[in-house]
């Protein structure tokens, strides 16, 4: 099973959107998926269909719970879903408990690998002890960005940071959303991309209406549209991280 996160110490950069659409994509392509939707905001959730939780998603958290347990569903063919809600917004307190083991979440991801060939992590926009910690485990780390300072200097936080810890994800790859051409600002960030800190994806996500519509149909934009700008910048980012995908599933052998 190869694990995926899509993570950003800046929130609004296009994260859960693009997360959404890559679980759709893959399970598309006759993977079996599980969308782990880590963020209380649980708007991952919410585009695939799930109504507000009542604070039973924390409970995964909890000792001696079994992740085996749950029933795992989504409205499309071979993706799976672990919701959000509110009640994520103690996880920390939740790992403070259990003494902050740091084998806690390889132990707790041990079933799905039963489950899914790919598991893809909607991570919440901050650099907590939980979020640090699963960040150990995935395989690739997919950080999205806006062509803006902010956006790019939260970026580089999380590079720093990661680059002083002795376990980090194998791949750190970054790409470029909610990109307007029309902007010179954009358009120069697009030109420099080489000199990034990290490798970057040659995809980037156009700012496109047709992505807001996800959060009128509740579900994954290239679900039902594969002609807007977005959908197809979609389809070309998948395609990107498809090979993403072999490679670490070669290494992993």
């Amino acid at each position: 099973m190869i694990k995926i996160a899509f993570y950003n110490l800046k929130g609004g950069v296009g994260k859960t959107t693009t997360a959404v659409n890559m679980a759709y994509m893959a399970a598309a392509a006759k993977k079996n998926v599980i969308l782990w939707d880590l963020d209380p905001q649980a708007a991952a959730s919410w585009f695939c269909q799930q109504e507000p939780g009542t604070g039973k998603a924390i409970k995964l958290f909890s000792k001696g719970k079994s992740i085996a347990e749950m029933e795992l569903f989504s409205p499309f063919p071979n993706l799976m879903l672990i919701p959000a809600d509110l009640s994520l917004r103690s996880l920390d307190s939740e790992f403070d408990e259990l003494g902050k083991d740091k084998k806690f979440f390889k132990q707790l991801l041990k079933p799905l690998s039963e489950k899914a060939d790919i598991l893809i992590f909607d991570c919440p926009p901050t650099l907590s002890p939980s979020v640090e910690q699963l960040l150990q485990e995935v395989d690739i780390l997919l950080i999205p960005m806006i062509p803006s300072p902010l956006s790019m200097r939260a970026m580089e936080q999380v590079i720093e940071f990661l680059a002083s810890k002795k376990s980090a994800p194998k791949r750190i790859v970054g790409f470029f959303n909610q990109v307007d051409m029309r902007r010179s600002l954009h358009r120069e960030a697009i030109e420099n991309s080489k000199k990034m800190p990290l490798p970057m994806l040659k995809t980037y996500i156009p700012n496109d209406a047709a992505v807001e519509q996800m959060g009128l149909r509740r579900a994954p934009l290239t679900s039902y549209n594969q002609r807007s700008r977005a959908a197809l910048a979609y389809l070309d980012l998948w395609k990107e991280i498809a090979r993403l995908l072999k490679a670490a599933a070669k290494e992993n052998e």
